[in-house]
C-alpha cells in the first residue's frame, strides 16, 4: 500500500513539475487544468503574524478566525492568495475553487479585520477534482507554516522541503509559547532547520548517499500527508508525530538510504538544529523534542536489523534501552529533563551493552578477563559516543568534521575490545555498528 501511495504522489509531483516549471511562484500561469479543494478545521488562532512581538503566552480563541485563503508561498516567504472561503461556526471550513497543479502551498486563518491569526502546511500538489485534507490548525501549525515562509524568504530557502520542515519540528499543538511565537523565535526555527537540513545532506555525502533535502522531501511527502489525514480524524498529536517519524523512516530505508548513515545524519542535525536555537526560543526543549525521536528511533532500528546475529545479544539489549528511552519521550519534558532523559538512556545502554559483551566474548572466562572485557566494553561505548563529538558542531561543515574519524576510532575500540577476551569469531563490523546504534545520538547543549 505504501509503495502505491509513494507512485501516486511521485506522479502528482512529476505533474506538479511540469507545470510549474519556469513559473513556480508566478500564480497567474497556467495550471494543470481544473479545480481542488482544501478541507479542514481551525482548533485555535495565534497572535496576528503582524504584531512585533506577542503580548503573553495566551491563546486566541479559534472563532477569532472567520475566513481562511488557500494560498501559494512564493520565493521570498510572500502568501498570495489562490482561492477563499469562511470559517463556519465550529470552525471548519471547505475551500473550493483551488486550481489545480500547485504546489508550496498552505492554509492561512484571517480575522474579521484581515490579521493573520493561523496556518497550516499543505504537502502534496493540488490535483483536479481531488479534496485535500489538511492539519487542524493550531500553534504547532502555524508556527511550521511561518517558519517554512521565513525559511523560503531565506537564502537557504531555494529547496523545496515543506515536509522535511514538519517533520523536524513539534511543539506541542496546546503550546501557548508555540503560538505566542515572536517573529525572531520563528526566524531562529527557520534558520534551526535549514541548519538542520544542511547537515543531513552533508553527513550523507560522506557517507556516501546523495541524499539531498529536495529527495528527502519527496520521500517523506506520503507521511506528511497521512499525519495531516489521521491529525484531522482526530488522533492526537503526540501520537501522530510518533507514527509521522515511522512512517518517515521507513520511507528512508524503502529509497535505499543505509541505517547507520540515517543514526549519523538524524544526530549531527539534532546537534546543528538545538545549537541555532541556543538562546533564541523560549521552548526550545520542545523544539528539540523531534529531532531526538528521530534519532532514537533510528538507532532503535539499526540495533534491531542485528537481532538474528551472532551478536544478537548485544543488539538486543541496546534495542531495548533504545525503545525504552523512546517510550519516555513527551512535550512538556523541557530541556533540563530532556537532556537527563538522553544521559540516563546513554547509561542504560552502557551498562546492558557492557553486560551483553562480557556475556558474549567472555561468558567461560576467569573473572579477570570478564572484567577487562567490561572495561574495554565502556571504553568502545565511549568511543561511539557522539555528544562529545558533537558538543561544538554548530553548522553542516563542524558536524561533518566531527563525524571524520568516527567510525574508524569506534571500530578500532571494538577491536581492542575482541582482543581483550581472546574471542576469534565475533565479528568486529558487526559489533561496531551495533556500537553506533547505542551511543550514536543527538547533543542537546
Amino acid at each position: 500500500m505504501f509503495a502505491a501511495k509513494k507512485m501516486r504522489l511521485v506522479m502528482s509531483v512529476l505533474a506538479s513539475a511540469a507545470v510549474l516549471a519556469g513559473c513556480a511562484d508566478d500564480t497567474t500561469g497556467p495550471s494543470a487544468g481544473g479545480e481542488s479543494s482544501v478541507q479542514g478545521r481551525v482548533e485555535e488562532t495565534a497572535p496576528p503574524a503582524s504584531s512585533p512581538s506577542a503580548s503573553g503566552p495566551e491563546r486566541a480563541p479559534a472563532a477569532n478566525a472567520r475566513t481562511v485563503s488557500v494560498v501559494q508561498i512564493q520565493a521570498d516567504g510572500s502568501f498570495t492568495a489562490l482561492a477563499t472561503a469562511d470559517v463556519d461556526a465550529g470552525g471548519s471550513f471547505t475551500v473550493q475553487g483551488v486550481p489545480a497543479g500547485r504546489a508550496e502551498l498552505a492554509v492561512v486563518a484571517y480575522t474579521d479585520g484581515g490579521a493573520e491569526v493561523g496556518g497550516v502546511l499543505i504537502h502534496e500538489a493540488t490535483r483536479a477534482n481531488v479534496t485535500i485534507v489538511t492539519a487542524p490548525i493550531n500553534g504547532e501549525t502555524t508556527l511550521e507554516a511561518r517558519a517554512y515562509s521565513r525559511f523560503r524568504a531565506s537564502a537557504s530557502g531555494e529547496a523545496s522541503t515543506s515536509s522535511e520542515l514538519s517533520l523536524f519540528t513539534h511543539a506541542s499543538s496546546s503550546s501557548a509559547e508555540a503560538a505566542a511565537a515572536s517573529q525572531a523565535e520563528i526566524d531562529a526555527i527557520a534558520a534551526a532547520y535549514a541548519s538542520a537540513s544542511a547537515t543531513m545532506t552533508a553527513v550523507y555525502q560522506m557517507s556516501g548517499a546523495a541524499f539531498d533535502a529536495s529527495t528527502r522531501a519527496d520521500v517523506v511527502a506520503d507521511a506528511a500527508v497521512e499525519f495531516a489525514s489521521r491529525r484531522n480524524s482526530g488522533t492526537s498529536s503526540t501520537i501522530a508525530h510518533r507514527m509521522f517519524t515511522e512512517a518517515a523512516l521507513d520511507a528512508f530505508v524503502d529509497s535505499g538510504v543505509d541505517l547507520e548513515a540515517t543514526v549519523l545524519a538524524t544526530a549531527a542535525a539534532a546537534s546543528t538544529f538545538d545549537a541555532t536555537l541556543d538562546g533564541s526560543s523560549s521552548f526550545r526543549g520542545d523544539l528539540d523534542l523531534q529531532p531526538v525521536q528521530m534519532n532514537l528511533l533510528a538507532r532503535e532500528r539499526l540495533a534491531g536489523s542485528f537481532s538474528a546475529t551472532a551478536e544478537g545479544s548485544v543488539a538486543v539489549a541496546v534495542r531495548d534501552v533504545l525503545a525504552d528511552a523512546r517510550a519516555g519521550l513527551s512535550l512538556g519534558l523541557g530541556l533540563i529533563d530532556l537532556r537527563a532523559l538522553i544521559e540516563d538512556s546513554l547509561t542504560a545502554v552502557v551498562d546492558a551493552g557492557a553486560d551483553a559483551c562480557v556475556t558474549l566474548l567472555a561468558a567461560g572466562a576467569s573473572s579477570t578477563v570478564q572484567t577487562e572485557v567490561r572495561a574495554a566494553a565502556e571504553a568502545a561505548f565511549e568511543a561511539a559516543r557522539l555528544e562529545a563529538r558533537l558538543q561544538s558542531a554548530t553548522t553542516a561543515q563542524a558536524a561533518g568534521s566531527a563525524m571524520a574519524s568516527y567510525r574508524a576510532d569506534v571500530r578500532a575500540a571494538i577491536e581492542s575490545m575482541i582482543v581483550a577476551s581472546g574471542s576469534v569469531t565475533v565479528d568486529a563490523e558487526a559489533l561496531t555498528t551495533i556500537f553506533i546504534a547505542a551511543s550514536g545520538g543527538a547533543y542537546i547543549r
